[in-house]
Protein backbone atom coordinates (compact mmCIF):
# COMPACT_ATOMS: atom_id res chain seq x y z
CA UNK A 1 0.00 0.00 0.00
CA UNK A 2 1.14 3.43 -0.69
CA UNK A 3 0.96 5.82 2.03
CA UNK A 4 -0.84 9.17 2.01
CA UNK A 5 2.66 10.89 2.68
CA UNK A 6 4.68 9.16 -0.10
CA UNK A 7 1.40 10.73 -2.59
CA UNK A 8 1.83 14.00 -1.30
CA UNK A 9 5.74 13.52 -1.36
CA UNK A 10 5.62 12.56 -4.92
CA UNK A 11 3.45 15.06 -6.24
CA UNK A 12 5.65 17.91 -4.59
CA UNK A 13 8.46 16.13 -6.57
CA UNK A 14 6.65 16.58 -9.52
CA UNK A 15 5.32 19.95 -8.72
CA UNK A 16 8.61 21.02 -7.93
CA UNK A 17 10.50 19.69 -11.10
CA UNK A 18 8.01 20.80 -13.31
CA UNK A 19 8.56 24.61 -11.89
CA UNK A 20 12.04 24.00 -12.70
CA UNK A 21 11.68 22.72 -16.06
CA UNK A 22 9.29 26.79 -16.60
CA UNK A 23 12.38 28.05 -15.01
CA UNK A 24 14.66 25.98 -17.28
CA UNK A 25 16.71 25.49 -14.18
CA UNK A 26 18.51 22.09 -14.89
CA UNK A 27 20.37 21.71 -11.72
CA UNK A 28 16.77 22.94 -10.21
CA UNK A 29 15.28 19.85 -12.07
CA UNK A 30 18.33 17.47 -11.52
CA UNK A 31 17.88 17.73 -8.25
CA UNK A 32 15.18 14.86 -7.91
CA UNK A 33 16.74 12.29 -10.01
CA UNK A 34 18.81 9.08 -8.60
CA UNK A 35 22.08 9.12 -9.42
CA UNK A 36 21.79 6.98 -12.57
CA UNK A 37 18.15 8.39 -13.52
CA UNK A 38 17.42 9.39 -16.89
CA UNK A 39 14.53 10.70 -19.14
CA UNK A 40 13.31 8.40 -21.64
CA UNK A 41 10.79 8.21 -24.51
CA UNK A 42 9.48 10.95 -27.05
CA UNK A 43 12.64 13.01 -25.13
CA UNK A 44 16.05 11.24 -24.23
CA UNK A 45 18.40 12.38 -21.87
CA UNK A 46 21.79 10.28 -20.44
CA UNK A 47 22.21 9.41 -16.68
CA UNK A 48 22.22 11.95 -14.40
CA UNK A 49 25.62 11.31 -13.62
CA UNK A 50 26.69 11.03 -16.47
CA UNK A 51 25.44 13.95 -19.23
CA UNK A 52 21.84 14.68 -18.31
CA UNK A 53 22.77 18.38 -17.46
CA UNK A 54 23.68 18.92 -21.57
CA UNK A 55 20.86 17.20 -22.23
CA UNK A 56 18.60 19.13 -19.85
CA UNK A 57 20.41 22.36 -21.37
CA UNK A 58 19.73 21.33 -24.72
CA UNK A 59 15.88 20.52 -24.29
CA UNK A 60 15.05 23.88 -22.29
CA UNK A 61 17.23 25.99 -25.12
CA UNK A 62 14.98 23.86 -27.44
CA UNK A 63 11.81 25.33 -26.26
CA UNK A 64 12.75 28.75 -27.25
CA UNK A 65 10.24 30.38 -25.01
CA UNK A 66 8.83 30.21 -21.30
CA UNK A 67 6.46 27.33 -21.39
CA UNK A 68 4.62 26.07 -18.61
CA UNK A 69 3.96 22.71 -17.23
CA UNK A 70 1.12 21.02 -15.87
CA UNK A 71 1.21 17.52 -14.00
CA UNK A 72 -2.15 16.38 -13.50
CA UNK A 73 -4.51 12.92 -12.86
CA UNK A 74 -1.56 11.35 -10.43
CA UNK A 75 -2.28 7.64 -10.57
CA UNK A 76 0.31 5.46 -8.42
CA UNK A 77 1.33 1.75 -7.77
CA UNK A 78 4.20 -0.42 -6.19
CA UNK A 79 6.26 -2.37 -8.20
CA UNK A 80 8.89 -4.05 -5.78
CA UNK A 81 10.50 -0.93 -3.71
CA UNK A 82 9.82 1.71 -6.59
CA UNK A 83 6.72 3.32 -6.95
CA UNK A 84 5.26 4.19 -10.28
CA UNK A 85 3.28 7.18 -10.72
CA UNK A 86 1.50 7.73 -13.90
CA UNK A 87 0.35 11.09 -15.04
CA UNK A 88 -0.83 13.38 -17.87
CA UNK A 89 1.24 16.32 -18.43
CA UNK A 90 -0.01 19.95 -19.96
CA UNK A 91 2.61 22.21 -21.62
CA UNK A 92 1.17 25.91 -22.29
CA UNK A 93 2.96 28.89 -23.96
CA UNK A 94 4.00 31.48 -21.05
CA UNK A 95 5.05 33.96 -23.11
CA UNK A 96 3.77 34.68 -26.53
CA UNK A 97 -0.30 33.85 -27.73
CA UNK A 98 -1.26 31.65 -24.87
CA UNK A 99 -1.96 28.32 -26.05
CA UNK A 100 -1.62 24.99 -25.49
CA UNK A 101 1.91 23.72 -27.25
CA UNK A 102 1.93 19.90 -26.55
CA UNK A 103 0.22 16.58 -24.14
CA UNK A 104 2.40 13.85 -22.66
CA UNK A 105 1.52 10.54 -21.08
CA UNK A 106 4.16 10.48 -17.87
CA UNK A 107 5.57 7.60 -15.96
CA UNK A 108 7.92 8.38 -13.21
CA UNK A 109 9.18 5.24 -11.09
CA UNK A 110 10.42 6.91 -8.20
CA UNK A 111 13.55 4.50 -5.93
CA UNK A 112 14.47 5.38 -2.53
CA UNK A 113 17.95 6.66 -3.05
CA UNK A 114 19.84 7.78 0.77
CA UNK A 115 16.29 7.76 2.28
CA UNK A 116 14.91 10.19 0.14
CA UNK A 117 12.28 9.71 -3.06
CA UNK A 118 14.13 10.40 -6.67
CA UNK A 119 13.12 9.27 -10.24
CA UNK A 120 14.79 6.19 -11.70
CA UNK A 121 13.05 6.76 -14.48
CA UNK A 122 11.07 9.85 -16.39
CA UNK A 123 8.93 8.45 -19.44
CA UNK A 124 7.54 11.10 -21.79
CA UNK A 125 5.17 9.87 -24.21
CA UNK A 126 4.72 12.77 -26.15
CA UNK A 127 1.10 12.64 -27.86
CA UNK A 128 0.88 13.09 -31.85
CA UNK A 129 -1.15 16.41 -31.85
CA UNK A 130 2.24 18.43 -30.73
CA UNK A 131 3.87 17.42 -34.26
CA UNK A 132 1.12 18.31 -36.13
CA UNK A 133 1.02 21.37 -34.21
CA UNK A 134 4.88 21.96 -34.90
CA UNK A 135 3.92 21.35 -38.71
CA UNK A 136 1.48 23.97 -38.98
CA UNK A 137 2.66 27.05 -37.35
CA UNK A 138 5.17 28.51 -35.37
CA UNK A 139 5.96 27.73 -31.55
CA UNK A 140 9.53 28.36 -30.94
CA UNK A 141 10.50 24.50 -30.51
CA UNK A 142 13.10 22.89 -32.50
CA UNK A 143 11.79 19.85 -33.56
CA UNK A 144 14.38 18.11 -34.17
CA UNK A 145 15.28 17.21 -30.55
CA UNK A 146 12.36 14.98 -30.29
CA UNK A 147 12.14 10.90 -30.94
CA UNK A 148 8.74 10.37 -32.39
Amino acid sequence: MITTEEKTTLQEIIANYSIASDAKDVQGHMQYYAANGYIDGGMKSKPKNAGMAEDLAQMFAMEGTLKRHFAMNHRFSRDQDAIVVDYLLLVVEGEQMPGVIATAEVRDRFIQEDGEWKIAVHTIKIDPAMFNLLKQQDTGINSDAFNA
